[in-house]
């Protein structure tokens, strides 16, 4: 689908981009965007912190009979505290992941730019992988509790934390290189028509900027003819 005046790629009828009018595209409100960013960014970093905590905790000498969890009361609350913060964590990042790239999504279309390009980003793809790579190795594992088991879950869940955010804050970025971009083309094009003080019929004529509109009345139109 491409637009009839400019010939710009849209992903769905009717998205935002710069030659639909002489008006900049409409002024959405970033600051809520803005704090998913940080929610998703923080999220992370508590995942990594409580995944480092429970491969500490979890490697602890502990007694033959019991070896998991550690022995010691302190060490006892300490790991089931780590394992519920991993947990609450996980569930922070899915919330706060979803808000995240429905306002990504949202803000980059209305700028003329496929929304998933940004929201789809390099950094969910790398947490993804280092999710499953982690919990295949507990899986796999002999010994689920060893050590070397526990800190390598944890190096994983740090990476993966870690692409995360990178990925949230470039994509973030992104977005706010496109949002500058669309401001300059917008301040310094001639509006794509010009707008009448007056409204008119064209005004109304809906064929004129989507073109699902447009196809249906030629589609119409060549069926009553025949």
């Amino acid at each position: 689908m491409h637009c009839t005046t400019c010939g710009t790629d849209l992903g769905s009828p009717g998205q935002g981009h710069t030659c639909r009018s002489s008006a900049p595209p409409p002024a959405l409100r970033t600051a809520g965007w803005d704090v998913a960013t940080w929610f998703v960014a923080g999220f992370a970093t508590l995942f990594a912190l409580a995944a480092i905590a429970a491969a500490v905790l979890g490697s602890a000498p502990s007694d033959s009979a019991r070896p998991l969890p550690p022995s010691g009361t302190g060490a006892v609350v300490g790991f089931g505290l780590a394992n519920l913060i991993l947990f609450v964590a996980i569930i922070g990042l899915g919330v706060s992941g979803l808000i995240w790239g429905r306002g990504t999504r949202q803000i980059a279309e209305a700028h003329g730019s496929p929304g998933r390009s940004y929201s789809r980003h390099w950094g969910i793809r790398v947490f993804s992988s280092c999710i499953v790579l982690s919990a295949a190795i507990a899986w796999f594992a002999a010994d689920r509790t060893a050590p070397s088991v526990l800190f390598g879950q944890a190096a994983l869940r740090t990476l993966g934390a870690a692409a995360l955010i990178g990925g949230v804050l470039h994509a973030r970025a992104r977005v706010r290189r496109l949002i500058a971009d669309v401001d300059r083309v917008v301040a310094g094009q001639a509006p794509a028509w010009p707008l009448s003080p007056t409204p008119t019929s064209a005004d109304w004529n809906a064929s004129q900027w989507d073109p699902d509109v447009l196809r249906d009345i030629e589609a119409r139109r060549h069926r009553d003819r025949t």
